[in-house]
């Protein structure tokens, strides 16, 4: 299970709420009643963009003039603007059952509604719908997400407390997995560098499905070695420290001069995101093995090695290394990997 719930928006009302209507047979319920709770409890009110920061250099006039400062004001007004048509359009569902559904499509149908929104409507649905119809209905929401799930092969795993008390969804191992390969994916296309090396990488995998041999496998661990040090080129701390360096190396008599860092140890030792000595370690030696071992990044030491390489590294060497890159690239948020 590794889809989300932003990839199917389209289906949510008519595999989700349409089946929903029909469990709703009993002559007391009403479908314009159920949409005014749901929209009370489950959909959240519209949220206000974030003002960009104030600009510090103005024209003689007072008025902004650095292209940054313009692009910034005009991205803002834009998004206030569809935020106010957005609050007035929720102002008037609260009052309307026929609006409220509107709204309810419109909410989970928007390409701009995220996936925690997603997920914490159609959870905070459940009580809703239980206040309304009963735990006969509640039980036959609970199913139909199931089945939903199920369906589109989705990244969750559905739960009901032992005590009672509403329905949640959970991110399962697989899923997250899944996200952080995509936020991988997404993160590299942003710099050409980057971007060739993940193809790489992606294509040294695939290449294996043809040929398993040890020369094959090593080429596609080396890929992946490539681009976690390219990735940490950029952490922030060791930019800093480059710039510093190169700062103080361009006044600095020629024994004054500072190394800059570009190994990937010493760029390890220099990004600051290690929650413990070992963990840095860790990443230390994994890639120590990546040189040491014959043939993955050098010749290395043919003693050291026990055996021959083969799929068992290949498959625990890729996961192994793909979990450290949250360590090497800020970009890749880890609240939105688990769930986002």
């Amino acid at each position: 299970m590794r889809g989300e719930f932003a990839g199917v928006k389209s289906e949510i009302i008519k595999d989700i709420f349409e089946p929903l209507m029909d469990e709703m047979t009993d002559e007391e319920f009403s479908d314009e009643e159920l949409w005014g709770d749901l929209f009370r409890d489950a959909i959240p009110a519209p949220t206000e963009p974030e003002a960009p920061t104030p600009p510090t250099d103005f024209d003689g006039e007072g008025n902004i003039y650095l292209p940054a400062d313009i692009e910034a004001r005009d991205v803002y007004d834009a998004a206030f603007t569809i935020y106010q048509d957005r609050l007035e359009a929720y102002n008037d569902a609260a009052n309307s059952a026929d609006l409220a559904w509107q709204y309810i499509v419109t909410f989970f149908e928007d390409p701009t509604t995220t996936e925690r929104q997603i997920v914490k409507a159609l959870e905070d649905a459940f009580d809703a719908i239980e206040d309304y119809g009963g735990g006969n209905l509640a039980n036959a929401y609970f199913q139909i997400i199931e089945n939903f799930l199920e369906k589109y092969s989705l990244r969750y795993d559905l739960r009901r407390p032992a005590g009672g008390g509403g329905m949640t969804l959970h991110p399962t191992l697989p899923g997250m997995f899944a996200r952080l390969i995509r936020d991988l994916k997404e993160v590299t296309s942003q710099d050409a560098a980057l971007s060739a090396l993940m193809r790489d990488f992606e294509d040294s995998v695939r290449d294996l499905k043809a040929d398993q041999s040890p020369r094959k496998i090593k080429q596609s661990l080396a890929a992946q070695f490539n681009l976690l040090e390219a990735l940490l080129t950029q952490s922030p701390q060791v930019v800093a420290y480059n710039e510093a360096a190169e700062a103080h190396n361009a006044t600095a008599s020629r024994r004054q001069q500072r190394r800059l860092v570009n190994t990937f140890g010493a760029m390890c030792d220099k990004a600051d995101v290690w929650p413990h000595e070992d963990v840095l370690k860790s990443a230390k030696s994994i890639y120590g093995f990546g040189s040491d071992y014959p043939g993955i990044r050098h010749g290395g030491t043919p003693a050291n090695a026990k055996r021959e390489i083969d799929m068992r590294d290949m498959v625990s060497m890729t996961i192994v290394l793909a979990g450290f890159t949250p360590y090497f690239s800020e970009a890749l948020e880890a609240e939105r990997i688990y769930l986002d």
